[in-house]
C-alpha cells in the first residue's frame, strides 16, 4: 500500500511539521511506501473558474493550469495512493491557504465525476481512508471548523460515503500547544491502526455452514470458520435463526451481510481480541 501525506504548513520545523514527521517515520517503520507532499513548495495557482465557472475540470477532470503549477501531477499521486494523512495548521479557524487551493482544485476535478455518463470513472477518493490533523498553535481554537473544511471537501468527492467501513475519515487528531506531546503518540497509533486495517487479508467469499457457522475465504487463500451463534441472542441478529435467511450471507465490502443493516464486520469476527 502507499500512504500519501499532505502537509499544509510552510514551515520545516514547529508543531505542525512535527506531526508530518511522525506520520512519515511511522510509515517507514511499518515498511509502507510513503510520500510527503509539502503544498507550499508547489506554488499551486488558485482556481481560475475558467470559462463560465467550469473549465476542463468538469469533463476532463484535470486543471487547465495544472501542468505548469504541479497540480495535475499531484492529482496522479492522489490516484495512486491507498490512504492519506492531511496535516494543516489552523489559520483564522480554517485550513491554510495552500491547503484550501489544493482542496478547491481537487474537488472540482473529482467531485464532478458523479455526473459522468461513464459509470466506471469515479472519484479517486472513494474507498480510501484518511487521518485529519489540525494544529492550533495560538489560543487553541478553530480546530473544529478546520476539520469541517477538510471533511466537507471529502464529502463532495465521495471520500466519506456511507457506509464508511473505515473509509472516509479514519481519525481526527486535534492538536494545540498543551496536548502536542501525547497527541504525537496518538498520531503514531492512528497511522499504525490505519495501515493495519488496509493490509489485513480481505474477505472475498462466504459460505454458510450448518449450526450457524460461516466459512470465510480471504484474498490470501486462507479460510476461517466463524461461529455466529453468540450473536443470535440479540437484535437484529435473532432474525438469523431463520436458516433460509442465514444462508443468504454474502460479502459486502468489509462485512458479511444478509440484508441492509443486518451485517457483521469481518474484522469483528476475525480480530475481536
Amino acid at each position: 500500500m502507499k500512504l500519501l501525506i499532505i502537509s499544509g504548513t510552510p514551515k520545516n520545523d514547529g508543531i505542525t511539521h512535527s506531526f508530518v514527521k511522525v506520520a512519515v517515520d511511522t510509515a517507514i517503520e511499518l515498511g509502507v511506501e510513503v510520500e510527503m507532499v509539502k503544498l507550499s513548495s508547489l506554488n499551486l495557482t488558485k482556481c481560475m473558474m475558467c470559462d463560465d465557472g467550469w473549465g476542463i475540470c468538469f469533463n476532463q477532470h484535470r486543471c487547465l493550469y495544472g501542468d505548469t503549477d504541479g497540480f495535475n501531477e499531484l492529482q496522479t499521486k492522489v490516484d495512486n495512493a491507498d490512504a492519506f494523512v492531511y496535516v494543516s495548521p489552523v489559520y483564522w479557524g480554517e485550513i491554510s491557504e495552500d491547503f484550501k487551493i489544493f482542496l478547491d482544485k481537487l474537488r472540482r476535478c473529482q467531485a464532478t465525476k458523479q455526473w459522468n455518463s461513464d459509470e466506471k470513472e469515479v472519484s479517486f477518493m472513494i474507498g480510501k481512508p484518511s487521518i485529519m490533523v489540525a494544529v492550533a498553535g495560538g489560543g487553541g481554537g478553530g480546530i473544529v471548523s478546520t476539520f469541517a473544511d477538510i471533511e466537507r471537501a471529502l464529502t463532495h468527492m465521495g471520500g466519506d460515503a456511507w457506509p464508511r467501513e473505515r473509509a472516509g475519515v479514519f481519525d481526527y487528531i486535534a492538536v494545540n500547544r498543551w496536548n502536542q506531546a501525547y497527541k504525537r503518540d496518538t498520531m503514531k497509533a492512528a497511522v499504525t491502526a490505519m495501515v493495519s486495517f488496509l493490509t489485513r487479508p480481505k474477505a472475498v467469499k462466504v459460505m454458510p455452514q450448518t449450526d450457524y457457522q460461516l466459512l470465510i475465504t480471504f484474498d490470501n487463500g486462507n479460510e476461517q470458520l466463524f461461529d455466529v451463534k453468540p450473536y443470535l441472542a440479540q437484535d437484529p441478529f435473532a432474525e438469523l435463526k431463520d436458516v433460509v435467511l442465514f444462508n443468504k450471507a454474502r460479502i459486502s465490502g468489509t462485512k458479511v451481510e444478509w440484508r441492509p443493516r443486518l451485517d457483521i464486520d469481518v474484522n469483528e469476527l476475525c480480530y475481536s481480541d
